[in-house]
C-alpha cells in the first residue's frame, strides 16, 4: 500500500515575521556601526578645527576696543567730592573738564567726533497690556540692532533718577546722568521707546550740527515762536 506523505507548510504570517525581524536586526546593527563611527570622528574633531574652516570675510571689522583699564594717577573731575549726577547741582566749565579727561584717556579721544550714545527707556512698572511689554521689547531690539550696525553705544533706563522728574520728564535726568558718566560720548541721542528706526542705513549728518550743542526736531514756528512743547 502506497504511503501518502503530507507536507505541512508554515503559515505565511510566520514567514513574514521572521523576515521582518531579520531586517530589523540588520538595520539596528548597521545604525550602531554608523553611530559609533560618527561619534568617534566628532570626539576627535576639536572646536578650533570646526571654526578654522568658517569664513568671516562677510563680517565687518570691529573697531579697536577702548582701553577701559587705563586709570592715570592725575585727578579728574570724577575726583571732585562735589560732583553730582543729578540736575540740582550744575557743573561749571564742563567742556574744559571733559577735554582734560579725554587728554588723560587718549584711546577714548580717537574718532570722538562720530561717537554717539543712544539713550532710551520706559516706565519701571509693566504695561497694562502684555502687548505693550512685547512692543517695548521689539522697539529696543530695533534700536540695539541699529546701534550694532553703526557702532554706537546704547543705554536703556527704566528708573526714575529724580523724584521730581518722572513720567515723560524722566528723560531729562537720564540725559544729565549719562553726560557725566560718559564723557567719551560726543553726542547724546535720546529716542523714545515707541520710536522705530525704519531705515537702518540712516546716519545723522553730524557735520551739519558741529557748531551746535543741542539739536531738537520739530516745527520751528511752534518751537521758537509759540514756545509749544507739543511741537517737539
Amino acid at each position: 500500500m502506497t504511503r501518502i506523505k503530507v507536507h505541512t507548510k508554515a503559515p505565511t504570517f510566520f514567514r513574514d515575521c521572521r523576515s521582518f525581524i531579520l531586517a530589523v536586526l540588520v538595520a539596528i546593527l548597521l545604525f550602531y556601526a554608523l553611530w559609533s563611527f560618527t561619534e568617534t570622528a566628532w570626539t576627535n574633531l576639536s572646536v578650533s578645527t570646526i571654526f578654522s574652516n568658517t569664513t568671516t570675510d562677510h563680517c565687518t571689522s570691529q573697531p579697536q576696543s577702548l582701553n577701559r583699564t587705563h586709570d592715570p594717577p592725575e585727578p579728574t573731575f570724577y575726583d571732585d567730592p562735589e560732583l553730582c549726577y543729578t540736575l540740582d547741582k550744575p557743573i561749571d566749565n564742563w567742556d574744559d573738564k571733559r577735554k582734560s579727561w579725554l587728554k588723560l584717556h587718549p584711546s577714548f579721544a580717537d574718532n570722538i567726533q562720530d561717537r554717539i550714545l543712544l539713550l532710551t527707556g520706559s516706565q519701571p512698572s509693566p504695561c497694562k497690556s502684555p502687548i505693550g511689554d512685547h512692543l517695548l521689547l521689539r522697539g529696543f531690539k530695533n534700536k540695539a540692532d541699529y546701534c550694532r550696525i553703526h557702532g554706537y553705544d546704547i543705554f536703556y533706563s527704566n528708573a526714575c533718577f529724580d523724584p521730581k522728574l518722572c513720567n515723560v520728564w524722566a528723560k531729562v535726568a537720564v540725559i544729565r546722568a549719562s553726560m557725566v558718566a560718559h564723557p567719551e560720548a560726543e553726542w547724546i541721542w535720546w529716542m523714545d521707546s515707541d520710536a522705530i528706526i525704519t531705515d537702518m542705513d540712516f546716519k545723522i549728518p553730524l557735520q551739519r550740527y558741529k557748531e551746535h550743542n543741542l539739536v531738537v526736531p520739530g516745527w520751528p514756528n511752534l518751537v521758537y515762536e509759540k514756545k509749544s512743547w507739543v511741537a517737539v
